[in-house]
């Protein structure tokens, strides 16, 4: 390529301020993505979304996938373990339920499935948790988030933090509770040391699925829209004094979104 009067200090320096615009632009677009712009994985995901079904108060798992042959050796015998309750007698109690081995890859069942054995092979059985833990709401923080106490993010924030959400303007991580609360409350499904955008949102069963999602009914949009912008000119003046505190930023997107 031969460009006349173009010197190569003057080309390397246009090639130099191409890049670096290059560069701006990519940075500006990572400044301006929302933190639950979808990222790329390390691998093709076969799947699109997670749905998880932790069942409180469910049978047991000697009851359904995990039986224990040893336990039903020693049903209504006493225990001398110095575990659990620290007075009283305890007794071993075995399942009443007859296991069998079902599927081409032979998964140890309750006879208590009746139509489960048909899809036995698209199951995938992990038998290999532990808990730490006789106290219900710390077995479930360890559950949920990999941590006895509670203050650990949980698997839905973890999930959220590293694939992010395909849509910005609803929550990337929602959570659909019974009438109760599991034990512990909202620290089964909390963010933990994670930026205050990957925690779980609450649906409710009843009622309104957010509370405070629609406006009282005398009020206008021209009114709630006016409440609003007050609002974030008030977070943003505050924020402003107190950087580096995401969940003021976190707190703000949610009046926003609601």
């Amino acid at each position: 390529m031969n460009i006349p009067n173009l010197h190569r200090r003057d080309f390397l320096y246009g090639l130099g301020s191409s890049l670096g615009a290059l560069a701006m632009t990519d940075l500006l677009a990572k400044e301006t993505a929302g933190p639950l712009t979808p990222r790329k994985p390390m691998h093709a995901p076969k799947a699109k979304n997670v749905i998880m079904l932790f069942m409180e108060g469910g049978p047991s798992q000697m009851d359904t996938f995990d039986p224990k042959p040893k336990l039903d050796a020693l049903h209504k015998t006493e225990s001398k373990s110095t575990r659990g309750l620290e007075t009283g007698f305890k007794f071993y109690v075995g399942s009443p339920f007859k296991s069998r081995k079902v599927g081409q890859a032979g998964l140890e069942m309750s006879d208590q499935w009746q139509h489960l054995p048909e899809v036995a092979d698209e199951l995938c059985n992990y038998r290999g948790c532990t808990a730490e833990s006789l106290n219900h709401p710390e077995a479930l923080f360890h559950m949920n988030t990999g941590s006895r106490l509670g203050a650990d993010p949980a698997l839905g924030a973890w999930v959220n933090y590293g694939l992010g959400s395909m849509n910005q303007n609803l929550p990337g991580y929602v959570v659909m509770t019974e009438l109760a609360l599991p034990q512990g409350g909202s620290r089964n499904w909390s963010n933990g040391f994670l930026p205050g955008h990957f925690q779980g949102t609450r649906l409710r069963p009843t009622g309104s699925p957010i509370l405070d999602l629609h406006a009282p009914t005398h009020k206008t949009r021209e009114h709630q829209r006016a409440a609003l912008d007050e609002l974030a000119f008030l977070n943003q003046r505050h924020a402003a004094k107190h950087p580096g505190h995401a969940d003021l930023a976190t707190r703000m997107e949610s009046y926003e979104l609601a």
